[in-house]
């Protein structure tokens, strides 16, 4: 059998993963036949399907959230901390990812961005001047509202930089739909290491309706990985020699993958003429569900693979099944949620991966995705 979070070759009977330390839990003990080692790289994956359902279904009023009865004035904004964020350990962070307000006066994506800014400088007290500097060099060249590196080693941090300006660089117009990068506390049994995570219902207004409400757009990074980088490199390199990942993996790369979801996300949200989710009101709440309600089912990132398919049979006249030639990207690349069902999008980050880190020696499957994505990216969506 084979260990869910790094790929490496475990015995049956262990407990822990020998390579990674991850916790080998009795799923992953009794069905290593149906296993599609589904653990490292989350992203639009478990982690976030939970996340995501849990964030719009709070509190819900019919299928989705916020059913706020109360009336609140400008004086009476609430903030609540949601996670237990206390810093334990070398490996943690003192950054609160998901704070929240309620009771806010909301009139402009100003307002909103003010807030999201807000938040973060209040965690930035006992950080360090030179990680500073880099979390703001980030927010000035890559158009991100909040970066919280509070703890990181300051070359790393520099260095998941320029994942972004390589990114940006390919795909000039998606800047400024991110509007956190930050460090979070979580376990390594929660089996991710970076989480791309596109929606987080941050703030409400102040009015009876609640209108409009704050959404944030998050990448999320693993303390236990992101700030223990012998731990991450072990994990990564693992997971790429065992074919989990991508030839040439690096410590770098999981936000490469986590930014291959985000492009997928622009591209579906284009898709449905959805120009922004920052403010979510009366007038775009209809389209918001649309999406919403297709991000559960995969059907427009199935539908931008299939394209991508269609267009590598018709020039090379392959016997290869759509599955076969999306395992040929990486095993992660067939990834399968709790119920067995495919992650379509799994499928399309696990591309943009793959072209991140080799170019045109990338497989060919994943050049085709990455050419539909870039056809579908087109335009501002502003």
């Amino acid at each position: 059998m084979f260990c869910n979070q790094c790929g490496h070759s475990v015995n049956p009977n262990s407990k822990y993963c020998g390579n990674c330390g991850n916790l080998l839990s009795s799923t992953n003990q009794n069905s290593n036949s149906k296993m599609a080692l589904f653990g490292a790289f989350i992203g639009l994956g478990c982690f976030l399907l939970v996340f995501f359902a849990s964030t719009l279904m709070k509190n819900a009023s019919k299928k989705y959230y916020f059913n706020s009865e109360k009336k609140t004035t400008n004086q009476e904004i609430i903030k609540t901390t949601h996670s237990n964020s206390i810093k334990k350990g070398k490996y943690s962070t003192v950054i609160i990812y998901d704070n929240t307000y309620s009771g806010v006066n909301i009139k402009s994506n100003k307002d909103a961005y003010s807030l999201i800014e807000q938040d973060s400088v209040e965690q930035k007290d006992h950080c360090p001047s030179a990680i500073l500097e880099v979390e703001n060099q980030i927010i000035n060249r890559y158009g991100i509202t909040a970066v919280n590196l509070c703890e990181m080693n300051v070359d790393f941090a520099k260095e998941l930089g320029n994942v972004f300006q390589k990114i940006y660089e390919e795909f000039p117009t998606i800047k400024g739909y991110i509007t956190n990068l930050t460090l979070v506390n979580t376990s390594m049994e929660t089996n991710y290491i970076a989480a791309f995570m596109p929606v987080f219902s941050f703030a409400t207004s102040n009015t009876s309706s609640t209108y409009p409400w704050i959404i944030k757009t998050q990448v999320l990074l693993n303390t236990s990985y992101f700030l223990n980088e012998q731990r991450l490199e072990e994990s990564v390199k693992a997971g790429s020699v065992s074919g989990h990942f991508p030839d040439n993996a690096t410590i770098y790369s999981p936000v490469a993958h986590e930014l291959g979801h985000y492009l997928s996300f622009l591209a579906m949200m284009k898709h449905y003429q959805l120009k922004s989710i920052l403010l979510i009101n009366q007038k775009n709440i209809s389209t918001f569900y649309d999406v919403f309600d297709d991000f559960e089912k995969g059907e427009f990132s199935y539908s931008l693979i299939k394209e991508a398919y269609d267009s590598y049979k018709k020039d090379t006249k392959s016997s290869l099944s759509l599955d076969e030639w999306r395992g040929t990207i990486s095993h992660y690349a067939l990834a399968k949620n709790n119920s067995g069902d495919y992650i379509y999008d799994e499928t399309i980050a696990e591309a943009f991966h793959d072209f991140y880190l080799n170019g045109d020696s990338a497989s060919t499957a994943s050049k085709y995705i990455v050419r539909v994505l870039k056809n579908k990216l087109e335009g501002d969506l502003k």
